[in-house]
């Protein structure tokens, strides 16, 4: 049975966001999938890297709230993120997950001669992110393009397989949301 793990930071109940992730646990479920939901400011969690957090990465050392993401994301075969865009980029607290949890010595590491140990192999991971405005001025004014390299190096420099990058802007949210089960 295939295992999901939904990562979802959003701070409004109502919010697209949460509307994608309800949806996507209905879709999961009815295909007789294990889902688990990670809502991240449900689970207040500290996005805040610190240095003692760098250096003892090298060692693949974690703090306990870190050490229990990365068991979540071990188990996982699928990994659904769910995020609104501020500011052309991932939220913060989303930024501080991947940076704490996705980090060295757990999803991926370094070889002696520099080359990179990619960790997540084996894992497909998809994107959905509402936005404020239309997907269409994103797309001509080359934000969306920039977020897409981003968002790939993020995740392929740890070995995901990237299953889709998908956009919700107000000129498409509701066809995106009627399509859902169509993107994953």
């Amino acid at each position: 049975m295939k295992n999901n793990l939904i990562i979802c930071c959003s701070p409004i109940s109502d919010s697209c966001s949460n509307k994608i992730k309800n949806e996507l646990i209905d879709i999961l479920k009815k295909r007789d999938e294990n889902v688990e939901v990670r809502d991240l400011y449900a689970l207040q969690f500290d996005p805040v890297i610190t240095e003692n957090d760098i250096s003892s990465a090298f060692q693949g050392k974690y703090r306990e709230d870190v050490m229990k993401e990365q068991e979540y994301l071990k188990n996982a075969d699928s990994v659904f993120l769910i995020f609104p865009i501020y500011s052309s980029a991932m939220p913060a607290l989303m930024k501080g997950y991947i940076d704490r949890v996705l980090s060295q010595n757990f999803a991926y590491s370094y070889n002696s001669d520099g080359s990179i140990n990619k960790l997540m192999t084996g894992k497909t991971i998809s994107t959905f992110s509402p936005m404020g405005a239309a997907l269409k001025y994103y797309e001509e004014s080359g934000i969306k393009s920039a977020m897409d390299a981003i968002f790939s190096a993020t995740f392929l420099f740890r070995g995901f397989e990237i299953s889709s990058i998908n956009y919700f802007g107000s000129d498409n949210r509701e066809k995106m949301l009627s399509e859902l089960e169509n993107l994953i």
